[in-house]
């Protein structure tokens, strides 16, 4: 025998015991928390005797055994909280209630199924015996069919003597306390079994194999997936002769096999979107591919707060609806794989108003286009309406009443008119919602013709267009006689034309409204040695010789124009104005002419096809009289040199 424990503990020991004791024989004790409900209290001061009680998974309904003012045994009831009021208890029905007494109720998550424990006595065997034969605990099942509870049916492979179901949120795994006998000593032990299908059931399996044994019916609630809380009495050795009953709580923990089956948890909060408070709404969960419902919740009127399970091998639509606004809000959840099968919390916000966000943008480039203007329509009465919007960053918002079918039409200019067909009545699917619109840009073609100026035909070449408006640029092949190509009506492009043998052409081009299409004919000029051509848009820093990024763009063109011209060489021609003296006029173009030298070097260009030379101010083009002559004759020119 072990050393006798200290008295102290003892002491620590029997207070706990006493304290359980008070928690135990309360008004009712359940599984949500190791104390009476508080919620049932002022039905125990109406004359109910109330012994055991259940939340549903939402804690919205207690399921409770009790003896109602003026009965003789127990039956089932719920109560139901309205608006934070707890409604008086209603009876299940005589499917359910019989004249036994229905103890211990355990409700599904899905509130579908009801586990309960039948009490009878064969009072001929109970008068016979001075034991417990003649006493019968079975535990039964009742379904719930469009709303009302069928006749109960003896469930799991029964002994006569099961205690305090406790069915697991995955609708399949209950746990129960069996009666066991060790030296003709009975006692409940846990026990575990699974649903299988068509009314069947796994054979019950022990789950608790320690010492400890109750001696009365332990009550269960699960704290976790993994671990089962369990209150209980029982007994404690004292010393050899003597033992004592202990009333406490201790935490089992389920083996992997026993746990319940994987399933999800949806949590949210159900407000009014323009107030924020919290809304009493009905959560319906269907199966997405057969229309079943599934399941019922509401969210709680105090908090706004509901819970739903969910199991796997669904695809889930949540219809929220609150009977004081006339929005819906549904929500599409895949739970069918097992990758899907994962907790969820939603912020649900329910509104008059469909507050929806159109970003229209550009369906070839996907730049943001917002509208000029719109026009709303009822399509039911073709009547062009206001409503309420707001422009953002990137579109526009429109707050459209729930419950009609509407045309929204855009308009852009250089756009094609783009019509949208918003139905409130079945395409919701929340209270605010953006919806991204492509439209497509009027487009005309534009047509090329190419020769030189020695009436030669030009048989290859290649053609560019940059847009100046948008962040669009159009590179293709010249397909002799024209080649088409297909522009933005009124936008602005710069066109440049390469050719082998041919020096580059550019120009701008814009087709303008009224036209469907525009031929153009262009002549290039052959390359000549010793002729001179102009570069556009080549800048420097101020009193500097750093090229400015602006100017890459021209001398690319030249680039690729020794890149197509392999014989080419040419010279890089550099000048100034009349400010400041010779030599620092000289010694500046001609750093000048050397870095737009560097930059073709380092396209690729072999150096020795490129020599450059700065000539100051000594070959201005026009009088250096004014700001605008100097600016042209700050320039930069190549020279063919050889070809």
């Amino acid at each position: 025998m072990q050393g006798e424990m200290p008295k102290a503990m003892k002491r620590i020991q029997y207070i706990l015991a006493g304290v359980l004791l008070v928690l135990l024989s309360g008004n009712a004790f359940g599984q949500k928390d190791m104390q009476s409900f508080p919620e049932l209290r002022k039905f125990s001061q109406q004359g109910w005797k109330i012994q055991h009680a259940h939340y549903s998974f939402d804690s919205l309904t207690i399921y409770l055994s009790a003896i109602a003012p003026g009965k003789e045994s127990y039956d089932l009831y719920t109560t139901k909280s309205r608006s934070g009021v707890w409604e008086n208890p209603e009876s299940l029905g005589d499917a359910v209630n019989t004249e036994a007494d229905e103890l211990w109720p355990s409700i599904a998550s899905d509130e579908r199924r009801l586990y309960f424990i039948r009490h009878t006595q064969d009072e001929k065997l109970v008068k016979s015996s001075h034991g417990s034969q003649g006493i019968y605990d079975r535990l039964y099942v009742s379904e719930n069919r469009h709303g009302s509870w069928q006749v109960a049916e003896q469930s799991i492979v029964a002994s006569d003597h099961d205690l305090s179901p406790l069915v697991l949120p995955d609708n399949q795994t209950i746990i129960f306390a069996r009666q066991d006998v060790e030296k003709r000593r009975p006692y409940y032990a846990l026990y575990y079994t699974r649903y299988i299908g068509y009314g069947d059931w796994t054979l019950p399996v022990r789950l608790d194999s320690t010492e400890r044994r109750s001696l009365y019916g332990p009550y269960l609630k699960q704290i976790k997936d993994t671990v089962l809380q369990v209150a209980e009495a029982q007994e404690v050795e004292r010393d050899r002769r003597e033992l004592d009953t202990l009333y406490m709580i201790r935490q089992v923990a389920l083996p992997r096999g026993m746990r319940s089956a994987p399933y999800a948890v949806l949590t949210g909060v159900v407000t009014d979107e323009f107030t924020n408070k919290p809304v009493e709404a009905d959560i319906r969960v269907y199966d997405a591919i057969t229309a079943i419902q599934l399941d019922e919740a509401k969210s709680n009127a105090i908090n706004g707060r509901f819970r739903v399970a969910l199991q796997p091998g669904h695809k889930y639509t949540i219809d929220i609806t609150a009977q004081s606004s006339s929005s819906h809000q549904y929500l599409a959840i895949d739970c069918f794989k097992q990758d899907s099968l994962y907790d969820r919390h939603v912020q649900v916000k329910l509104a008059r108003n469909l507050s929806i966000r159109i970003n229209p943008y550009d369906a070839e480039l996907f730049t943001p286009e917002p509208p000029e203007r719109e026009v709303i329509r009822n399509v039911n009465t073709d009547k062009t309406i206001r409503v309420r919007t707001r422009r953002e960053e990137q579109g526009r918002v429109y707050e459209l009443p729930i419950g009609e079918t509407y045309a929204l039409t855009l308009y852009s200019r250089g756009y094609v008119d783009t019509t949208l067909i918003i139905n409130t009545r079945r395409d919701v699917l929340f209270s605010s919602a953006e919806l991204d619109v492509p439209i497509q840009a009027v487009k005309v073609p534009f047509i090329l013709q190419l020769g030189d100026t020695r009436d030669s035909a030009i048989t290859e070449g290649t053609i560019r267009l940059r847009n100046r408006n948008k962040h669009e640029v159009i590179e293709m092949p010249y397909t002799p006689p024209t080649t088409t190509i297909m522009i933005r009506q009124e936008d602005e492009y710069d066109l440049v034309i390469q050719s082998p043998g041919h020096f580059f052409f550019d120009s701008i081009v814009s087709i303008p409204i009224g036209y469907d299409e525009q031929l153009c004919n262009l002549s290039l000029k052959p390359i000549q040695k010793d002729m001179v051509v102009q570069l556009k848009n080549i800048q420097f820093e101020s009193d500097s010789y750093i090229l400015m990024r602006s100017s890459h763009a021209e001398l690319d063109k030249v680039f690729k124009l020794l890149e197509a011209n392999p014989e080419l060489q040419i010279e890089i021609l550099a000048h100034t104005d009349d400010i400041g003296t010779d030599d620092y006029n000289n010694q500046l173009s001609a750093k000048r002419g050397e870095a737009a030298l560097e930059y073709l070097v380092k396209k690729g260009i072999s150096r020795d096809r490129l020599t450059s030379h700065g000539y100051g101010k000594h070959r201005p083009l026009v009088p250096n009289t004014s700001d605008a002559n100097r600016a042209i004759n700050r320039r930069v020119e190549f020279k063919v040199t050889q070809f």
